[in-house]
């Protein structure tokens, strides 16, 4: 019973991590530094993910670890 439990722990937090990573879009700030003596302009963008996104994949990732020890652990004997 606790490896039923652990593959389907396993897979429930692959499968959510898939569909997450595709819901959530990253937000893209773009910042322009100019520099004074040539006069180079340069344009850096840096995408950054909402807190909930991490939120989601921390427990997810408890979730992977908590099915992958229920998988591998063994039953008692009797």
């Amino acid at each position: 019973m606790k490896r039923a439990i652990g593959i389907f722990l396993t897979l429930l937090s692959l499968l959510t991590y898939l569909i997450v990573d595709m819901l959530y879009d990253p937000l893209e700030n773009k910042i322009t530094t100019t520099d004074t003596n040539s006069g180079v302009t340069t344009a850096t963008v840096l995408y950054q993910y909402p807190l909930m996104y991490w939120v989601i994949c921390v427990i997810l990732i408890i979730t992977f670890i908590l099915g992958i020890y229920f998988i591998s652990s063994k039953g008692k004997a009797i």
